[in-house]
């Protein structure tokens, strides 16, 4: 097995031995020294070079080859315990027992192989000491000898089988202990270069990342989320969601959608103020944030900067807007052609001596009718070309739902309308007012003209989550498929006597409060204009 690092189980040993140490000083006064003379003085001895040895490996520090030191004050335990019980007795001694800390602590800092070779040298050792001092009694000449060298030998032989059994076991649990260490380090290495690797994701990634836990209370912060928000991690991570974000973004509605639907995932788009005063468009992606058993810990939110994008939908727009504009020109000027020819016309004949009165009240009405005319045409045109900035408020557009279709009512002949309400008698929205009117009377107005022998019109107003969702739906003759992709064009129209701006300028209030229209047309079916406002313009 692959060696493991011994420098913590030495400090260890170091401290026991030093204990041990102090304890045994401690009792050398009350133990009775055996019949050798100089007996005590080896007893001291012995005790103090274990102390001093325990001492210097506290006090060094680690060691550059622990292993080798480890080895190294084993053999000195074993000579050292041997002088201790040869001073105290010999085979009568108290202290055997330290042979099989020794050799336990063998065992467990070195190997098996390791703690049997202690085992064995101490069991020669201990043999030793009884042999000399029983069977071959050199206390002789010192002492007469006792009468219980059987009883000696018997504790020698079980005290010798004792250190073989416990070098066996220890060993054994040694070669466990240093397996579950070695993979307990592996383990924690391994744990140590996932967080290692899994911050340097969390950290390197693009997305802002914002964890929170179940308390709404910032628990996790990268970069990107500092470049975002203008915080810093330091101070964003442990202050709550509201006062970090703001309240524009539930989390309680979020948790609740999320706690119904386990794989689902919330996106939220909002205008976030940073501490510098300025304002930053970010869209918020949630997601549950969960334990390893499958709990709920809190959310975590990916958020992105949407500065870049918005600032290329304007400059997209306004692109759009001039190659709008170069066909509006060309279009104009077909349109302008024709009033301005009868107009030139009428003029010519009116200033002849010779045209009579009653052909010059019908070329008067054809001057005026071609004028006005010309002066819707250029109305059209400039609300279009120069919109005026829109002005949000809260507003009832249920209200102004039904106020166009009492209007559009009163217009049709009786009985040829059929209009169907379906829309709640008050719905608050943030909208321009005026101009909310303005495509709603248009979309309606279509719809009416489409269906010359009568039909039904059907309005629709609801609120879905965090947008306004309006559907205008006629029966009438409906768009071929050809015409659907250019209905929004300027100057596109399929009637007889339609500018072709009307849809246009839908599209373009819609787009201004960043919303999207959508229209499904089926010929001779009739056709469905749908228009979504977003509320974070409020």
């Amino acid at each position: 097995m692959k060696a493991l690092t011994v420098g913590g189980p030495l400090k260890g040993f170091a401290r026991a031995r030093l204990g041990v140490s102090l304890v045994l000083l401690a009792l050398a006064p009350f133990v009775s020294p055996g019949p050798m003379p100089g007996e005590s003085q080896i007893l001291a001895l012995a005790l103090i070079i274990a102390f001093a040895s325990s001492g210097a490996m506290l006090l060094l520090g680690p060691p550059t080859q622990p292993r080798r030191l480890a080895w190294f004050i084993c053999l000195l335990d074993c000579a050292l315990i041997t002088a201790v019980v040869a001073a105290t007795g010999g085979a009568r001694s108290i202290f055997a027992f330290l042979y099989v800390l020794s050799v336990t602590a063998a065992c467990v800092m070195l190997s098996r192989t390791r703690g049997l070779a202690i085992a064995a040298m101490s069991s020669v050792l201990y043999t030793g000491i009884v042999i000399a001092r029983s069977v071959l009694p050199l206390a002789a000449f010192f002492d007469a000898p006792q009468e219980t060298t059987a009883l000696e030998l018997v504790t020698m032989f079980l005290n010798a089988a004792t250190l073989l059994v416990v070098a066996i076991v220890a060993g054994g649990l040694g070669e466990r202990y240093r397996a579950t260490r070695q993979e307990l380090e592996t383990r924690q290495k391994d744990l140590r270069d996932l967080q290692a690797f899994k911050d340097l994701i969390f950290e390197s990634a693009g997305t802002g990342l914002i964890a929170v836990d179940c308390a709404h209370r910032v628990t996790a912060f990268n970069r990107a989320a500092e470049e975002i928000t203008g915080v810093t991690a330091k101070q964003a991570i442990g202050r709550s969601w509201s006062a970090l974000i703001g309240t524009t973004v539930p989390l309680e509605s979020i948790e609740a959608a999320i706690d119904a639907n386990a794989r689902a995932s919330m996106r939220h788009e909002t205008a976030l103020r940073r501490p510098d005063g300025s304002t930053v468009p970010v869209r918020m992606t949630f997601s549950a944030l969960r334990s390893g058993e499958g709990e709920r810990l809190g959310l975590i939110s990916a958020c992105d900067d949407l500065s870049a994008i918005r600032a290329m939908e304007s400059r997209m727009r306004q692109a759009d807007r001039l190659a709008t504009l170069g066909r509006m020109a060309a279009n104009i000027a077909h349109e302008i052609r024709n009033p301005l020819a009868s107009l030139t016309g009428a003029i010519e004949v009116l200033t002849s001596p010779h045209t009579a009165e009653d052909a010059r009240e019908r070329l008067s009405q054809i001057v005026a009718r071609e004028s006005e005319r010309l002066n819707h045409i250029i109305k059209n045109f400039l609300e279009y070309a120069r919109p005026a900035p829109l002005s949000i408020t809260t507003f009832d557009v249920a209200a102004a739902a039904e106020e166009v279709l009492l209007l559009l009512e009163h217009r049709a002949s009786p009985g040829s309308l059929k209009v169907i309400r379906e829309f709640a008698p008050s719905v608050l929205w943030p909208v321009d007012a005026e101009q909310f009117r303005q495509i709603l009377w248009n979309l309606c107005l279509n719809a009416a003209e489409s269906m010359p022998e009568g039909g039904e019109l059907r309005v629709a107003v609801a609120v879905r989550g965090e947008t306004l969702e309006v559907t205008v739906t006629d029966t009438g003759e409906g768009i071929a498929a050809d015409d659907l992709s250019h209905v929004f064009e300027p100057f596109f129209s399929t009637k007889s006597e339609g500018t072709g701006l009307g849809l246009a300028l839908v599209h373009r209030v819609v787009q201004e409060h960043g919303g999207e229209i959508d229209v499904r047309s089926s010929p001779g079916l009739g056709t469905t204009f749908t228009l979504t406002l977003p509320s974070r313009h409020a």
